[in-house]
């Protein structure tokens, strides 16, 4: 079982959570009160970059749901980065894939709309039903 490994990474009005691990029900408290603690600091747009995540469950996918829910509630913009497939075949079967804004996740492309010019590590928005 691979822990959860999450940090932040604060940004010109941006914050990127790296998430890196299994997200389940044994890790889907730590993913919940680390993304509340960011945006309850207001840091505008949150980023949450999903490439290391190596296992998703209908728990992690809960977790992403209520994170979802609570930067709304909070008026955060959130988007998802870099998803692997693992992530994005479970939103895809959940039905859920055009209710989250998923981007790329790359060295050297422009930052998405929103997003200040120092998201040097993203490209521009796609959701996932348009591709």
């Amino acid at each position: 079982m691979n822990a959860l490994q999450l940090t932040s990474e604060h940004a010109n009005g941006f914050v990127v959570i790296t998430v890196a691990g299994e997200l389940d029900l044994a890790t889907r408290p730590d993913l919940s009160a680390f993304t509340q603690d960011v945006i309850d600091a207001r840091p505008g747009t949150v980023i949450i970059d999903l490439a290391g995540v190596t296992f998703i469950d209908a728990c992690g996918l809960s977790a992403l749901i209520a994170v979802k829910r609570y930067a709304r509630e909070h008026d955060t913009p959130l988007l998802l980065a870099g998803a692997p497939p693992v992530v994005l075949k479970l939103l895809k079967l959940t039905n859920l894939d055009a209710s989250f804004t998923v981007i790329s996740r790359t060295g050297a492309m422009s930052p998405p709309p929103g997003c200040p010019e120092g998201a040097s590590h993203v490209q521009t928005a796609t959701p996932l039903a348009d591709r």
